[in-house]
């Protein structure tokens, strides 16, 4: 089968760009020193957290405890699950999982910790937490320093869960302006982690693992002496908030296959490709996404069902032509998908179910 052969819109990812990404991440973190767990919510795929494994992960990240159920049944066994669970059934599916792998689940409040205690208690099991701690991007988590320690603290009495790390997601940097700035505010980060660990530990909190990831900073190789633990995802596929991180779009492995499908003006084009495929999420080029075909064309508005082209220099693109799409944020694009379909130049070599797509619980 060939990608001219597929009904479109479709998600194609090139199988040797893809392993060379994988590739590439596994040989950084061996070059830092630091153990990589990346997060699966980019591909949402069990065949390829597997490939990820193959090539060196120590265990996955998945945000939902019904994604970390898709990995456990695919046979995946060490899974952090980087998210405060806190919901009575989620915080029970996720202790049913704790009997079959190894599960480490995330907390930021004293509340949460105790809910998995409860829970673990059931199911006479003691669960691994990793407390998160909130180093700029003002999402979840605790203060560094004090305030991390003042949550051990309120925790320590717990008998079914131990405090085993402390995890971060600096996904500030998106906003650095160029590498150094990148470096800097990755830096502070880990400084943060590290030193926050050093308290913990001084105060008798063994902390054994400090965990941080963002695609940018782990693809620069920039790290703090302290961090163990690495969770990018973006990077087995890469997409263009990555390129204008500085990544090659040679390495962008997905792409969406649209069909232009009216020429209703002069300048105005419509694919098949709407919001219900490409994200919403702009990035900090202008439109939607890149159209490898006609890179000066601009993806300026989505419907549900359309994707409204402009800019499109005369007699480039006619009505029946195909075009591939490099997604600003590749992340909810996979969501959005049933099947990628994994190629070598324009053949369909195999077809991966994203079995864990809308596992939002």
């Amino acid at each position: 089968m060939m990608k001219d052969d597929l009904a479109t819109p479709a998600l194609v990812v090139d199988k040797d760009v893809l392993s060379g990404n994988i590739v590439r991440m596994s040989k950084i973190a061996k070059s830092a020193g630091v153990k990589l767990r990346p997060h699966i919510k980019t591909h949402k795929t069990p065949a390829i957290a597997k490939m990820q494994l193959e090539s060196g992960a120590v265990g996955i990240t998945c945000a939902k405890v019904s994604e970390a159920e898709v990995m456990q049944a695919a046979g995946i066994k060490d899974i952090l699950i980087a998210y405060p669970v806190v919901g009575d059934e989620q915080v029970y599916r996720a202790l049913s999982l704790a009997t079959k792998a190894h599960i480490t689940m995330a907390f930021d409040s004293a509340y949460g910790a105790q809910k998995i205690n409860h829970a673990a208690n059931r199911f006479q099991v003691v669960v691994p937490l990793y407390m998160i701690v909130n180093t700029g991007l003002d999402r979840d988590g605790v203060l560094p320093g004090p305030d991390a320690l003042e949550l051990a603290r309120q925790i320590k009495h717990l008998e079914h869960v131990v405090l085993k790390g402390i995890m971060t997601h600096e996904g500030h940097v998106y906003h650095a302006k160029d590498l150094q700035e990148l470096t800097q505010v990755a830096k502070n980060a880990g400084l943060a982690m590290v030193q926050t660990r050093d308290l913990l530990v001084e105060h008798g909190f063994p902390i054994d693992e400090v965990s941080m990831g963002s695609t940018p900073v782990c693809r620069a190789g920039i790290t703090v002496a302290g961090v163990t633990e690495w969770r990018p995802g973006t990077y087995v596929f890469n997409d263009e908030h990555e390129v204008m991180m500085g990544v090659a779009r040679a390495e962008c492995a997905l792409s969406v296959v649209a069909t232009v499908v009216s020429h209703p003006a002069k300048n105005r084009f419509i694919l098949d490709a709407g919001s219900k495929v490409l994200t919403t999420d702009r990035s900090m080029t202008k439109g939607y996404g890149y159209i490898k075909e006609v890179p000066d064309a601009v993806i300026v508005r989505l419907s549900e069902e359309h994707a409204v082209v402009e800019a499109v220099p005369e007699g480039v693109l006619r009505i029946g032509d195909r075009v591939e799409i490099i997604p600003n944020h590749v992340c909810p694009v996979v969501n959005l998908a049933d099947a990628l379909y994994m190629t070598q130049g324009d053949e369909i070599k195999e077809v991966s179910t994203v079995t864990a797509r809308g596992k939002v619980t």
